[in-house]
């Protein structure tokens, strides 16, 4: 019968020093994962990290919170504030790949963009009607956000 802590690609057996050994690697590693984890990321939600992104389309600016699960799961919200001061509020949902991301609207609209960097995003935006907006942002990493829903900080 074979343990169920891989070390080097091989199973453990369920007894014997090796297994012990598999053991504490595996938990050292857990513990060293966690302990390089970003503070306000712990603080907030072991299981996602934080990011803010921020930017212009048009006469507009935009504010977005992103929380990002390890499986993959993007969820946030986009505040878009008009010229006029009148505030726009998209709830989105989607998924991370590599360096691609994809997240969508209930209204139909949909962003698929690239994250490029530590600090830049760029994409484009499919509005319901078919309408398509290129956008560029900045990005901010491990930012406070509103867990319940992402939902980004006042402005500065």
């Amino acid at each position: 019968m074979r343990g169920i802590f891989p070390l080097a690609g091989h199973a453990c057996p369920n007894t014997g020093p090796f297994q012990t050994k598999s053991l504490n690697i595996w938990v050292a590693g857990l513990l060293l994962q966690t302990l390089l984890m970003p503070t306000t990321a712990l603080a907030q939600s072991p299981h996602e990290v934080t990011e803010l992104w921020t930017g212009g389309i048009y006469a507009s600016t935009y504010r977005a919170g992103l929380c990002f699960s390890a499986n993959g799961a993007v969820r946030g919200v986009v505040r878009l504030r008009q010229k006029n001061g009148q505030v726009d509020v998209y709830h989105i949902h989607g998924a991370v790949r590599g360096r691609k991301i994809e997240a969508s609207h209930s209204s139909g609209h949909t962003f698929k963009g690239e994250l490029l960097g530590a600090d830049k995003v760029e994409g484009t935006i499919t509005l319901k009607n078919g309408l398509r907006i290129d956008l560029e942002g900045e990005r901010r990493a491990d930012v406070p956000l509103d867990m319940e829903d992402c939902a980004p900080p006042d402005e500065d």
